[in-house]
């Protein structure tokens, strides 16, 4: 049996702002680097036999900590960045207005989401499935964590929980949240809990009425 830690990488300024981030390469700020060391903490004792991580400077902090406290070797994997949103990136909702049928899908039909001049939310769903595919693979047996960003964990955990993907939900997780998840054989994983910010202290939690890409 192979075990998958799935986190998010911690706050970033863009993401307190309401902007969305997508491939730009953001910085933790100070929010996101407590939240980051209070993760690393929970993995204390835990083995890991590697992270993988996304290559944006976000994600990467992130790790750095939780590879500082396991002792864990660090791959970075640019499978696992987040959405290339192209002409959304750098905004908020309130700047999408020149693209309606954008921000129609972002609501209410996210399986068609199409970034204008990015990638699609089905051009994710499949990179995301390839990279954790891989990942397992390469690991049989092992425990590894993977850091990576909203929007892609939200692809990965509709499909793994068998989703079909046209019935795809919004589940953006929080900051640092932690997912769990067991692969044993061909098939859909065993999901152990989905979003756990049990390491973080109420004020350090996400906010819902934040879930934005990032």
């Amino acid at each position: 049996m192979t075990t998958l830690y799935l986190i998010r990488h911690g706050t970033t300024d863009s993401n307190l702002a309401g902007i969305f981030q997508g491939k730009l390469d953001t910085s933790l700020n100070e929010r996101g680097m407590e939240q980051a060391r209070l993760l690393a903490q929970r993995f204390a004792g835990v083995h890991l036999d590697r992270v993988y991580v996304s290559a944006l400077q976000r994600a990467r902090q992130t790790a750095q900590l939780l590879c500082g406290q396991t002792g864990a070797p660090c791959t970075i994997l640019p499978a696992l960045n987040e959405i290339d949103l192209g002409q959304l990136e750098g905004q908020s909702k309130s700047g999408w207005g020149q693209f309606p049928e954008a921000i129609r899908q972002f609501e209410n039909d996210v399986s068609h989401f199409q970034a204008p001049g990015g990638e699609s939310t089905r051009q994710v769903y499949e990179r995301m499935e390839r990279a954790i595919d891989q990942i397992v693979g390469e690991n049989p047996g092992g425990t590894v964590a993977v850091v990576s960003h909203g929007f892609t964990i939200q692809t990965y955990l509709n499909k793994a929980q068998g989703r079909p993907y046209e019935q795809m939900e919004r589940c953006i997780v929080g900051n640092t949240a932690v997912s769990k998840f067991e692969y044993e054989g061909a098939g859909l994983p065993r999901v152990v809990y989905i979003n756990d910010q049990s390491h973080l202290p109420e004020p350090l939690r996400f906010d819902l009425a934040e879930d934005q890409p990032g």
